[in-house]
């Protein structure tokens, strides 16, 4: 549910971003902070725009892999923080993944992400880089700092596994 959410909110403030910036307006929210639109054709950064199809390959395997682990992580009952973050990073790599499927016009696999959050010192991004970048941050520190899960602590001698 979370990542259905994610890749919802995603696609809406995209749509949102389309018809309200197309014609070139610019809304300045904070000094070195605005909305406008722009159409990114790589990652982060506008990085390996030039891949084209075979990149949009790779990120769909690695969506699924995520996609795949989430599920596992639910099937085990694991920890709900870092299952919840897990689902909203792959919401947004699954909202990052319609555009360059749906986008796309000069060939398949070719359609540029919606961006229009312009962070001048930084990036221009869009809410589902916001989602995949915060789901992997958010899992990383309630790994690192939450408690075990029982499958993970070391056995007593004689206890059986609950595996």
């Amino acid at each position: 549910m979370t990542a259905v959410l994610a890749t919802v909110i995603d696609q809406l403030t995209k749509w949102w971003a389309l018809v309200t910036f197309a014609d070139g307006h610019i809304l300045g929210l904070l000094p070195g902070v605005s909305l406008r639109l722009v159409f990114n054709p790589g990652v982060a950064f506008g990085l390996g725009a030039e891949f084209g199809a075979p990149l949009v390959i790779g990120l769909f395997l690695v969506l699924s892999g995520l996609v795949i682990w989430v599920v596992v992580r639910i099937r085990r009952r694991e920890g709900a923080l870092g299952t919840l973050a897990l689902a909203a990073a792959a919401g947004g790599g699954v909202g990052n993944l319609i555009d360059r499927v749906f986008r796309a016009e000069a060939a398949p696999l070719s359609g540029h992400v919606v961006d229009f959050i312009a962070i001048e010192w930084f990036a221009i991004l869009n809410v589902a880089d916001i989602f995949t970048t915060c789901g992997i941050a958010l899992w990383a520190i309630s790994s690192a700092i939450g408690p075990r899960d029982d499958r993970t602590r070391p056995r007593k001698e004689g206890q059986k596994s609950e595996i």
